[in-house]
């Protein structure tokens, strides 16, 4: 396609974002409702698993996610109760935003719509990929570096979907440019839009500038987010690491980025597996709605208990 047309388009694109006329997804019901419950301190573990209970694939999957740490001494639960106990708030809030977020990453033009699952796969590696590298710093979250790797290139979502219902036959090359062009302001707009915290919106912005300095001496969840990206088969050897302001600010050598997939091969493994990457291992019979169970306590985010803390005891 010729560059006047790209301009063109591009053009379209950057009117309607201008004039508040591009159609950004909403935050997915589900997701939000999760995330005002969790953010009221006085939530409580009935309310929870009442809101969840209504969506019995969103319950089994936050099961099936939370069995996933059975690998590293857990015992498996089959009741949306006990997943609740074991998961704690802010990792049961990465797991629905997994979950429904997936559905918007669907288009009716097949090129389109594989470029759409490309996406949302990488999203998820990053993520895993984040939650771990977060665990160097005690400063930094584990789940909330998670949830950075999963929105750090969201502006393509909204982009993608806008070419496909109005350009649909736009080459790859193309929608390339439009998603470099854009996608870090219409991902900006998008997290805004979905009351984000400064520090993710922050991470759209700035995840690919690999020499940006924030500042302080302390790594943030951009930092992160640069240094998981980079962590792609076949890709990390070609890096170069002396020139990553990230890796320095994070405390890994050039030899251990290259060695990173490697050398953590199994923490990453356990956290993809819940973001529903790997294909799952056999389950019991499944359970979602647990009304007439014990009522169980919901762990607050500093309890050494539950999934959260097995992964992390990985890393001692």
């Amino acid at each position: 396609m010729s560059d006047k047309i790209q301009q063109a388009i591009a053009d379209e694109v950057l009117i309607a974002l201008e004039s508040n006329s591009l159609d950004l997804p909403t935050l997915p019901e589900m997701a939000n409702k999760v995330r005002k419950l969790i953010d009221d301190p006085n939530v409580s573990a009935n309310e929870l698993i009442q809101v969840l209970s209504a969506d019995p694939a969103i319950s089994a999957h936050i099961i099936k996610a939370a069995n996933s740490a059975a690998a590293s001494g857990g015992t498996y639960v089959d009741t949306l109760r006990g997943a609740v106990s074991r998961l704690g708030y802010r990792m049961l809030h990465n797991l629905v935003m997994t979950i429904t977020m997936s559905k918007l990453f669907k288009a009716d033009n097949p090129s389109i719509n594989q470029k759409l699952k490309r996406l949302w796969e990488h999203s998820r590696c990053v993520a895993a990929n984040s939650f771990v590298i977060a665990q160097r710093h005690k400063h930094l979250k584990p789940e909330q570096a998670m949830l950075a790797g999963l929105v750090h290139n969201l502006g393509a979502l909204p982009l993608l979907t806008y070419a496909d219902r109005r350009h649909p036959h736009l080459d790859q090359a193309t929608l390339d440019e439009l998603v470099r062009r854009y996608g870090s302001r219409v991902g900006t707009r998008l997290l805004q839009s979905w009351n984000f915290s400064n520090e993710l919106i922050e991470v759209i912005a700035g995840y690919e500038n690999l020499q940006r300095d924030n500042g302080s001496a302390l790594a943030d969840y951009v930092d992160v987010v640069t240094l998981a990206n980079l962590q792609k088969p076949g890709i990390a050897k070609f890096v170069a690491w002396q020139n990553v302001s990230a890796a320095k600010k994070l405390g890994f050598s050039e030899t251990e980025c290259l060695s990173f997939l490697a050398d953590h091969a199994e923490q990453i493994s356990i956290a993809q597996e819940m973001l529903g990457i790997q294909a799952a291992k056999p389950q019991p019979t499944l359970k979602a709605n647990d009304a007439e169970s014990k009522p169980l306590a919901l762990p607050n985010q500093k309890t050494k208990s539950g999934l959260l803390y097995r992964l992390l005891g990985l890393f001692k």
